[in-house]
C-alpha cells in the first residue's frame, strides 16, 4: 500500500490565516479572529490580583459572535452560489 495525494475541499478563514476542512470551522474560526482582532484580550497586573478579561466572558460579545458567525456563514453561502 502507497500514500497517494488527493485533492479535498478546504476552506480558509483568512483573518485567522488558517486552512480547515469543513466550512462551520473555517466560519467560527474567522468570527472569533475578528473579535479578538476588535477586543483584544485584556491581562491584570499584581495591583489587580491578575484580573483578566476576554470577549467570550461578556455575555453580549458571546450573542455578538453567534450572529457575526452566522452573518459569515450566509454571506460564504451566496457566493458560492453566484
Amino acid at each position: 500500500m502507497r500514500i497517494q495525494p488527493i485533492a479535498a475541499t478546504v476552506y480558509l478563514a483568512p483573518t485567522k490565516g488558517r486552512r480547515y476542512l469543513s466550512r462551520r470551522s473555517a466560519v467560527r474560526a474567522e468570527a472569533r479572529a475578528l473579535l479578538d482582532r476588535k477586543y483584544p484580550a485584556e491581562t491584570g497586573d499584581e495591583s489587580d490580583g491578575f484580573h483578566s478579561w476576554h470577549w467570550s466572558s461578556d455575555e453580549h460579545l458571546q450573542r455578538v459572535y453567534e450572529r457575526l458567525a452566522r452573518f459569515i456563514g450566509a454571506a460564504g453561502r451566496r457566493e458560492v452560489q453566484s
